[in-house]
């Protein structure tokens, strides 16, 4: 096919999640002709048309922006940790924020290769209404989440881990529901914990919504566990007693995210588990009585799929070692998150193995040896690794940095760093930091005149995110200082993570 058209930018950023968005703003307001491609008709990924509207992570630079942004009209429920967007208003807000920056957006555009001299990328060839097109630009950003650009430049790039050989982390798809009574729910829950059948250290028993799955699966009304923990969002500006909410409930398991037939099965898969457990949550869960199905996500709940091998590979270990870096450019306070690949009753790792104990993470020995429905394919190393939650890593710039091809980032889910450590990491706070971190880095490449990424000081794109209000010389703040400042010893919870219980029983996470 002919090209039809050219364009000529600065900086050419392929995918509009949350990071493609933060990385498009901030290169637009660093001055740079700056181009955002989308192949979906609006913004914010798996934020928005995902449904996945909790904001997990450390929330400042743009993202915090973004949320006050959407609070001061009313459109997000802002707390101290897990603020929720709502979607439809989180799009347009994300759109203006990058119009405003100066940089332009063309939807509806698949990115499917490129031109490359040498080490460098000159131009992206994409497909769209108009046909095909090819986009020149001095520095590319990869936020498509599945690493397509990295992929067509002949980046290297891993898929899955050798733990699960191959498998991804399971699926979940994101719907809305309408009419739901959150006091209710909320006071079925408080009754819950006070009930003699509570028990926090039961995974089957320590929520009243996984408590009630198990129940109505053991006396057949479900046909399988659908969902081994889950989230309630609740969307902002409504009554409590009659409210839109958003979940990510249910689980699709031996998933290859890279596979369009397995996509699909995915997909077919969940639109039926949906209906399942809204069913399911109608005849049983206090508050879901009146509710209706609104929507599934327009967009499938995929937690990973490639990754790119960059200038420095963010380790599974350093979550848990709480490694700094003088080129950090994202904080990251969140626990291990990997969705487990194969069918059981656990939901995710929140913890990895090693073959001794890791500095600064809580550890101890090993307790899955034979949990075979936690991890069915292997044998587990001697100890157990978990984040303590009075502490936190950081992502360095390098990370973002592919290597074999000089001016091309990847952030988002795709970005460089081993299958746990992204399983933590791939969260919608840090990833529009990592998209941040590439629209000043992309800026300071340009004005230096440099010839590759990985010649850039990391420590300024540090800097400059410090100068922009991102408050990276110091630990992080809000919900996160008062976890520190906490009395309490770390203890595993039912859920697998570390939280902490101080001397009157209470929990801190």
């Amino acid at each position: 096919m002919q090209t039809v058209k050219k364009f000529y930018y600065d900086v050419v950023i392929c995918g509009g999640g949350p990071a493609g968005a933060a990385a498009a703003i901030a290169a637009g307001r660093a001055g740079k002709r700056a181009i955002l491609l989308e192949l979906r008709e609006s913004l914010g990924g798996l934020c928005t048309n995902g449904y996945i509207t909790g904001i997990a992570g450390v929330v400042n630079g743009i993202c915090e922006e973004w949320v006050d942004r959407l609070a001061a009209e009313g459109h997000a429920v802002k707390r101290p940790h897990l603020p929720t967007v709502e979607p439809e208003y989180g799009k347009q807000m994300l759109e203006e924020m990058v119009l405003q920056s100066g940089t332009r957006i063309l939807y509806g555009t698949h990115v499917v290769e490129c031109i490359k001299e040498d080490n460098t990328i000159r131009s992206v060839i994409a497909y769209c209404k108009s046909g095909k097109i090819e986009i020149e630009g001095k520095v590319f950003i990869d936020a498509t989440g599945d690493a397509d650009l990295a992929l067509a430049a002949d980046v290297p790039t891993e898929c899955g881990n050798a733990e699960f050989c191959g498998l991804n982390q399971s699926v979940t798809m994101g719907f809305r529901l309408a009419y739901v009574n959150m006091k209710k729910y909320n006071e079925a829950n408080a009754a819950w914990r006070k009930d003699p059948e509570f028990d926090n250290n039961d995974p089957k028993k320590r929520s009243l919504i996984v408590y009630k799955e198990h129940k109505a699966y053991q006396e057949g009304r479900l046909h399988d566990i659908l969902s081994p923990g889950n989230i309630v969002y609740p969307m902002a500006g409504r009554d409590e007693t009659c409210m839109d909410v958003t979940l990510d409930a249910t689980h699709t398991f031996d998933c290859h995210n890279t596979d369009v037939e397995d996509l699909t099965r995915q997909i077919v898969d969940q639109h039926r588990k949906v209906i399942w457990f809204h069913n399911f949550l109608k005849s049983d869960v206090p508050g879901f009585e009146d509710s209706t199905l609104e929507a599934y996500a327009p967009m499938n709940g995929i937690r990973d799929s490639r990754r790119i091998v960059g200038e420095y590979v963010l380790k599974d270990t350093d979550i848990g070692a709480a490694k700094k870096f003088p080129d950090g450019v994202v904080q990251h306070t969140e626990f291990y998150d990997s969705h487990i690949p194969t069918p059981g009753f656990h939901t995710a790792h929140r913890h990895i193995h090693a073959d001794k104990p890791i500095e600064n993470a809580v550890c101890r020995p090993t307790q899955d040896t034979e949990d075979y429905m936690y991890n069915p394919l292997v044998r587990p190393l001697a100890w157990e690794v978990r984040t303590d939650p009075r502490n936190y890593c950081e992502i360095p710039f390098r990370s973002l940095i592919a290597t074999g091809v000089d001016n091309l980032m990847a952030v988002g889910r795709c970005f460089s760093a081993e299958y746990h450590a992204n399983g933590s990491i791939r969260v919608i706070g840090p990833s529009m930091g990592m998209g941040q971190a590439a629209g000043y880095g992309a800026s300071l490449f340009i004005d230096q005149k440099l010839g590759a990424l990985r010649d850039l000081d990391g420590s300024q794109v540090r800097r400059m995110m410090i100068e922009n209000g991102v408050p990276l010389d110091e630990p992080p703040g809000g919900h996160w200082k008062e976890i520190r400042e906490f009395k309490g010893e770390p203890v595993v919870s039912a859920s697998d993570m570390c939280v902490l219980v101080d001397k009157k029983g209470r929990t801190m996470r």
